[in-house]
């Protein structure tokens, strides 16, 4: 079972704060990210050098603003950047501001410029997902199982599994703890957390999930769930190819009982969205594998 938990950013004069979404929810005083960036500040960053995409803003001279962001990241982000307040200033660009940032040097978004003379003020803010919502998942493409090559382990909760995949495209293998884990296709590690040694059966415990998440040249992503604490062979940043073993399976998260989660998602605006997939296997191609039934991994 698997189940990803939002983060919200929240940014306020420059300060940063990060919340789980369920923890932000809990706090009647939170609001959306906010920046509240006034004239007499030479140079407001809105994103520290952490982040995956830095936006920021420079003075223009005339009085206004001239925004930037550049994506340090390895995925591309979406990016949405809007105003709750906006005195004296007007935009380049219709708002809220959106729009796709790849990884490279840094882009110009728009700018303010005062529309008379005396004060401005103004307070923005931002969100980002991973992920171009304009790259569709190849849902012919035929994925290995991702363990290794003539291993066979059972499937035991598929596509709309009633226990935690209502909805999804998801498989759950059960394995022992320390099971090698395989990619199941070619691509780019972006994102591996594997600090967790916490587990247990209800949702409270999904984002102690250990994970590595990949990216595909169809700009689709596996990812790989439950992992063992320290259990990742991968860093972000590499390439891996199809039956290569990239970590050891687990028990963290939201779990039962030691398995590895698999899905495959597609980027959809500010979200994803789970997608079908082939999988090669002993037997042949299968579409849909069946729950409790065992299946033989078969690497090229």
């Amino acid at each position: 079972m698997h189940n990803s938990t939002p983060v919200v950013f929240i940014y306020t004069t420059g300060v940063f704060l990060s919340f789980a979404l369920k923890d932000l929810i809990k706090s009647a005083n939170m609001k959306l990210s906010t920046v509240l960036a006034l004239m007499s500040l030479p140079l407001v960053i809105m994103a520290q050098s952490h982040d995956p995409v830095k936006i920021y803003q420079e003075p223009t001279g005339d009085g206004g603003f001239q925004y930037y962001a550049q994506n340090v990241d390895l995925a591309p982000y979406q990016l949405e950047i809007n105003f709750g307040e906006l005195n004296n200033l007007k935009s380049s660009v219709s708002l809220p501001y959106y729009t796709v940032v790849y990884p490279g040097e840094p882009i110009a978004l728009f700018s303010l410029q005062p529309v008379s003379s005396g004060s401005t003020s103004f307070k923005s803010g931002y969100r980002l997902t991973m992920g171009d919502p304009e790259t569709l998942a190849d849902q012919e493409f035929i994925y290995s199982l991702p363990f290794e090559h003539q291993q066979s382990y059972t499937m035991v909760q598929g596509a709309n599994g009633e226990y935690t995949h209502q909805g999804k495209h998801a498989w759950d293998f059960v394995m022992d703890e320390g099971t090698k884990v395989c990619a199941s296709r070619n691509g780019l590690v972006v994102s591996v957390k594997e600090d967790s040694n916490q587990g247990g059966p209800d949702i409270s415990f999904m984002e102690h999930a250990n994970r590595i998440s990949i990216l595909h040249e169809d700009g689709s992503y596996a990812d790989y769930v439950h992992l063992v604490r320290d259990g990742a062979l991968v860093e972000p940043g590499d390439q891996v190819l199809a039956g290569q073993v990239i970590g050891y399976s687990g028990n963290t998260g939201w779990s039962t009982r030691p398995h590895l989660h698999f899905q495959v998602y597609q980027a959809v605006k500010f979200g994803i969205q789970t997608v079908p997939v082939k999988f090669r296997t002993a037997s042949g191609i299968v579409v849909n594998l069946e729950e409790q039934q065992k299946y033989q991994a078969i690497h090229r």
